[in-house]
């Protein structure tokens, strides 16, 4: 088998477009990833949210939702 032929069959074998996870031709989700390293991405994306979580909300927002909720007590 040629190099052009090795690329024919493996184009057949999955369907790939930009911005959308890569799927085989019975619709089987091809990770793009590892699932190893998928998984440790998850680990450290989800320690970060949950420090994120765990900061107080700044002044500048505390005021804003303040001021929203004066205007909606307004208008009841």
């Amino acid at each position: 088998m040629t190099m052009g032929e090795d690329a024919n069959k493996a184009s057949e074998e999955v369907v790939a477009s930009p911005g959308r996870p890569e799927v085989g031709l019975s619709g089987e989700h091809i990770p793009a990833l590892d699932p190893k390293i998928q998984d440790q991405l998850g680990k450290v994306f989800r320690s970060f949210c949950d420090d994120l979580v765990q900061q107080p909300m700044p002044d500048k927002l505390l005021v804003l939702l303040a001021r929203l909720e004066a205007k909606q007590r307004e208008k009841k």
